[in-house]
């Protein structure tokens, strides 16, 4: 019989994998630049992932149960940031800024999908709800420094 602690396990285990792929994604883009506000973005954004990452892992803990590993099974990288090294390699900020937001595109609708569950108690919500709304709100400024004037496309 799988109970409700044993489904948000398995939620909170989606959660830091895709985490560990968004704070490697994060740490990519930041090695990969060369202006100063984006290095210090995306660092930021890399340091904030592990750190939610972890306080997911001590809450899996905290259910008895026993956290995901860092990696994927296979050692896949997540779908949403396969192609960060093809905007790496042509060195385009734009790129660097189109892929980190289709790949925060993945991680807000793990978190989405996440909160729409039934199964997370009060206080994991609470967690996941927090880690949504700053994930979002990264997503959005990413989104937006992709389409300003600073960093368009030309």
């Amino acid at each position: 019989m799988i109970t409700n602690d044993d489904k948000t396990v398995l939620i909170l285990n989606g959660l830091i994998r895709t985490l560990h792929d968004s704070d490697k994604g994060f740490q990519a883009a930041a090695d990969a630049v060369n202006k100063a506000d984006l290095i210090e973005l995306f660092a930021g954004y890399s340091v904030q992932r592990a750190k939610f990452a972890e306080e997911l892992k001590q809450r899996v803990k905290t259910l008895r149960a026993e956290p995901a590993k860092d990696d994927l099974p296979g050692g896949a990288l997540h779908r949403g940031w396969m192609d960060l090294r093809a905007a790496i390699e042509s060195n385009q900020t734009h790129a660097i800024l189109a892929e980190c937001e289709r790949g925060e595109d993945v991680t807000v609708a793990a978190y989405r999908e996440a909160i729409r569950s039934t199964d997370l108690d009060l206080q994991t919500r609470k967690i996941v709800q927090r880690h949504y709304e700053l994930i979002q709100a990264a997503h959005d400024l990413i989104r937006q420094l992709r389409d300003g004037p600073k960093y368009a496309h030309r």
